[in-house]
């Protein structure tokens, strides 16, 4: 899809999911329209109805930096999706990231390596995994190297293994929605200047191979990575609380981030590090 239908998209998934008297609007009686209305949201960013409109279908020739932003305002966005509007927009000037990489340095494995203990491992924001070191291994309970090139991605992870998601401690539907959902958030987030055939032809296969995800992608949500402290399932350790940190990088034509999974507490650390 060209950006312009992709922020037309987003607009109407956002207005739609808005309750209006959430907002202190009332509901009109006979309106079809799940969410607000175009003229709800054009009213409330002082812009024209028409011109939004025109916005939702993709044909506006260009939108302004304070228009857009009241938009956002009038939409509730936060920060993320706030970001994303603008990104859509070509209102921020970001390097276009091109291409799909599986290969890793080797520098950067042993990078990885030398983290001992801390599980941790390279990943694209496709979430196919590059590499992985060790202490992930262990803590996930198999080889995550070993797996094909094609498969080793950890949407199809969560989709299809047991241990991918024992580890996760996301086994019920209900906890791997919420998984998919958060994936599927900071996805669309970074997705914003890979707009290519190899981004279109990676979430394709994505969408098909995993439908809970799709699922999620629909909904239109964005959010950009932070990190998250949470209890995982070791396969050797038991419940382990970790922090999960991101480093983005570029190493030679890999672009994607290091995430590093690190203990909240002594004794945490002390049995991460008996494993070596």
């Amino acid at each position: 899809m060209r950006q312009p239908d992709l922020l037309g998209e987003f607009l109407r998934k956002k207005r739609n999911a808005i309750a209006p008297e959430t907002i202190g609007l009332q509901k009109p009686r006979r309106s079809r329209t799940p969410g607000l209305r175009r003229e709800d949201v054009a009213e409330r960013a002082n812009i024209s109805t028409v011109w939004y409109a025109k916005l939702e279908r993709g044909s506006a020739e260009k939108v302004s930096l304070n228009v857009l932003l009241a938009i956002s305002d009038a939409l509730c966005c936060d920060n993320s999706e706030k970001q994303y509007l603008l990104n859509l927009a070509g209102l921020v000037n970001e390097p276009a990231q091109v291409g799909i990489s599986y290969q890793l340095p080797d520098t950067s494995k042993r990078l990885i390596q030398h983290l001992g203990s801390l599980p941790a491992l390279f990943i694209n924001d496709y979430r196919d995994i590059i590499y992985a070191n060790d202490a992930f291994n262990l803590m996930v309970g198999f080889d995550v190297n070993s797996i094909p090139q094609g498969s080793r991605n950890s949407i199809l992870l969560a989709a299809n293994s047991h241990l991918w998601r024992r580890w996760l401690k996301s086994e019920s539907t209900t906890e791997l929605q919420d998984c998919m959902q958060r994936t599927a958030a900071s996805m669309r987030a970074a997705m914003v200047n890979r707009v290519n055939t190899d981004w279109e032809q990676r979430l394709a296969h994505l969408l098909e191979q995993a439908p809970m995800f799709r699922q999620a992608w629909e909904q239109q949500n964005v959010k950009e990575l932070e990190e998250i402290e949470r209890v995982y399932l070791h396969h050797s350790l038991g419940e382990i609380m970790l922090r999960k940190q991101h480093w983005h990088n570029k190493a030679g034509e890999a672009f994607g981030y290091l995430m590093v999974f690190i203990p909240l507490n002594e004794q945490d650390e002390c049995k991460l590090s008996a494993l070596f």
